[in-house]
This record gives C-alpha cells, structure tokens and sequence, in this order.
C-alpha cells in the first residue's frame, strides 16, 4: 500500500514563507549516493569579545527534489587578530563542484590568515592562485580529475578539473582590535557573483558592498569566472560600528535579496537586526519563495551594541612648530638685556653606537612571475609542510588582477610578486604532478592556466 507523506512531517513549518512560496512546501527531500559526506544543512555560532557568529548553509529546493547534494559551503577561522569567513558556491555544472567549494573556503580562511599574520595584508591575487592549486590537486586525490598522461602539464590538469567541478568565492576579513571609528574589515570577492551586504543599526534595508549578480533591472547574467582558474578579484574596505552586522551570502541568498531594499532585503533586515537563535536562523536561511530554489549560504557577524571604542587619536597642532633640532651645542634663550648674553657652552656629544640598526643579512630568493599580473599560482611541491609551520612556496603569476593588502602591504610590488618577509621558495617545475596529502596539505603550487578562460553557468 502506497501512502502519501503528511505535510505536517515536513522539516520546515508550510508558512515558513516570505511572498509566494510556490510547491516548495510539498517537496521532499531525497538522496543519491554524490550525498555520501555531504549533509542537507550545516550551522554554525560563535560568540566572540565584540562579536556574535551565526552561519547556515543549506540545500536547494531544486537538488533536495533531485536528490543532488548541497554544493555551497562556509568556513570560520579565528584567531586573536581576525576573524575570517569564507562562503563558496559550487557550480551546478559539475557533479562534484561540492568538494571545490568545500575546500575553496577551508582554504581561503587559512591562507588568508597566513598572509596577514606574515604580511600585514592580503594579496587578492595569489590567494586565489594559491586556491586555484588547492582545488585541482584535491580533485586528483579523490582520483575525481584524472588524466591518462605520465606527465600532464598545468593546462591539462586544470581543464581535467573544470570538467568536474568549480566553484565561487568570496571572503571577509575583520579586524579583532577596533580603531576609533569602529572595526575595519576587507571583503573579497575572489571569483563569481556571492555577495556581501552591511546592516546598519536601526537600518531598515540591507546595504549592497560587495560581489552580486552583474546587470540591471529584470537582465541579470548568471555567467561566471570560477575557481580553479584565471579570476578578476577585487575587494573592499568597510567599517563596522557597534550594533551593525555584516552578512556573507552565496548566490542563493543574494538573488532574493537584490539590492536589500526590496520584500526579501527590509524582511531580513528586520529579523537580522540582532542576532537571531540557530534555530530561527535556519528557518530564515529556508524561508519558501517561489522560483527561489537554489542552495543558500548565510554568515552573519553582528558587533556588540555594548561595545565602546578607543578615543580617537589627538592630532598634533600644526600652529605649534617643533623645537630646533641641534647637534653639539645648547642655545641660550632671547634676552631683553640690551648686554652680551652668556657665551654658548658645547653639549657633549654622545659616543657612537656602532650596533644600532645592524641586522644580520638575509638572502632573498626571486620568485618568477608574468610580466603582465595577475592571479598567483602556485607551483607544486613533493612534500606537504608540517602542521603548524608557515606557507613557504612562492607563485607563479597569470592572469590581470592585481593585489589589494589589507594594511601595511607593499605599494608598488609586481602583481602577484610575494611581498617582503614572504618565505616563499624556488619555484618548481609546472608540469611535475604532485602527491596530494588530504585536506590538510600544504600549500603547493598552483596551474598556470593562461590559455583557458573558462565561462560557467552558474
């Protein structure tokens, strides 16, 4: 005997609706072997000093009727200086564009810590090289991309993966530590068209300021440049101040909210005005809309209304002039006495410190790089760098992009050239295929993929 499900057995409550919700409500979640390891939904919650975390990812309506697995992802890192969120939105085109996402944001977050901890910034650029590099040798060691050649160059291996998978990528990064004026924090768009959105306090729309569908009105194109692979990044700097909160989203999320000042943007504006429980978050993250069916990745990081910022720093009176800087002598000060004033008594001048700015000297290897910029990329290693220890390759560079460092980066550096203090090494030979170690390998090389310029439809 057949017997229909009940509505009332249905995960998500029937008015858990912004608008139309369509069928949405009847459909039933199913399941395929590709969902081995990869479960409908993952959350996530921190609660930081300054800063409460909430983060959901969830499968679409389209591959939850399909039985197809949820190809967005999130990753989280923090230390004492950062807090890092990645989200990646696998490309539907590729069966397995769910491990290129997964391992996209893992490793966005720990290398863009790397760089900041080494450099003061980040290099938009080689992050997405060094990614890039990542995304293909995971896909050789889940034997997903394999070529039949003993010896297959960059260009091979990086076409062997965009058949099977791809994936966007956008990042944020906050500072831990507040200026004055609130918290600074970068958001870089890696590749594709996720999308960042600022909530003011008592804002009433959520602010569009970063990444999103490229187009106007009704005419949105879906096209998109993933990873692995030649990317335009760019990014930019923002500033949270207490009470505000800065919401990351794939595609999912971003194409119901548009410009936040429409239905779907004021509603989540509304409940997202402070932090909402997980469990609340979760039913926002799955609200029904029609024709609204994709997966959706949402992080969102609010700043403590409570929070008080340090005083902002006196600046010097330009009236006052600074005293005259004098070497081996004191002058006496101006007399009205019409007499000869005392005569100028020789300061004694201080023995040379023959040890002060002395360094020992370092010798710095260069890095080959394409003349004309662009995404770094790394070439591969044979062994994976020890847990623990810095990344120490350097890239290859292709591609246009130029990097963007968060603070204290180096003006004026090549694009994708390591910036001073990078221990990146000599580089290796592009076409020696490298031995995978997991998900924790070490940061190898990257393809060198200049002859491609692979379009997804995402």
């Amino acid at each position: 005997m057949t017997m229909q499900p009940s509505l009332t057995w249905n995960p998500f409550p029937p008015d858990n609706a912004l608008g139309d919700p369509g069928r949405q409500p009847e459909i039933k979640s199913v399941s395929s072997p590709l969902n081995v390891g990869v479960s409908d939904t993952a959350l996530d919650f921190l609660t930081l000093d300054a800063f409460e975390v909430r983060g959901c990812s969830t499968r679409g309506w389209s591959h939850r009727y399909k039985g197809t697995p949820r190809q967005d992802d999130f990753a989280l890192l923090v230390n004492d200086d950062v807090v890092v969120v990645a989200v990646a939105d696998g490309v539907s085109e590729g069966d397995f564009s769910q491990v290129a996402a997964e391992t996209a944001a893992r490793s966005a977050c720990k290398l863009a810590a790397d760089q900041i901890a080494r450099n003061g910034g980040i290099d938009w650029v080689q992050l997405a090289g060094r990614i890039s590099m990542r995304i293909i040798e995971e896909g050789e060691y889940r034997k997903i991309s394999q070529l039949n050649t003993a010896e297959p160059t960059i260009d091979e291996r990086l076409a062997a993966c965009l058949s099977k998978m791809s994936t966007t990528l956008i990042v944020a990064v906050i500072d831990r530590t507040p200026r004055h004026d609130g918290f600074p924090a970068e958001i870089g768009v890696v590749a594709g068209d996720s999308a960042a959105y600022l909530l003011r306090l008592d804002s009433k729309d959520l602010e569009p300021v970063g990444g999103g569908k490229v187009g106007t009105d009704s005419i949105t194109s879906t096209a998109v440049r993933p990873l692995p692979g030649p990317v335009k990044s760019s990014s930019v700097r923002v500033v949270l101040q207490p009470g505000d909160a800065l919401i990351v989203g794939s595609d999912g999320i971003g194409d119901p909210v548009g410009d936040g000042t429409g239905e779907v943007g004021q509603e989540f504006a509304r409940r997202w005005a402070e932090p909402p429980p997980i469990d609340r978050f979760l039913l926002d993250v799955n609200v029904y809309r029609r024709s609204f069916d994709d997966d959706r990745t949402a992080v969102g990081v609010w700043v403590r209304p409570e929070i008080e910022l340090p005083p902002e720093p006196v600046a010097a009176d330009p009236t006052v002039s600074e005293p005259a800087s004098t070497t081996g002598e004191t002058l006496e000060p101006a007399s009205n006495d019409e007499g000869p004033g005392q005569p100028a008594v020789p300061a004694p001048v201080p023995a040379a410190d023959t040890t002060r700015g002395l360094k020992r000297p370092t010798s710095h290897e260069a890095s080959p790089g394409d003349d004309a910029g662009g995404t770094a990329v790394d070439a591969p290693d044979d062994e994976a760098t020890p847990p623990g220890e810095p990344e120490t390759r350097g890239p290859l560079v292709v591609g246009d992009a130029g990097p963007s460092p968060r603070a204290g980066g180096t003006p004026g550096a090549p694009s994708g050239a390591p910036e001073s203090g990078d221990a990146d090494g000599p580089l290796r030979d592009p076409q020696v295929s490298p031995t995978p170690s997991g998900h924790e390998q070490a940061d190898a090389g990257a393809p060198d993929p200049t002859s491609s310029d692979p379009t997804k439809e995402n």
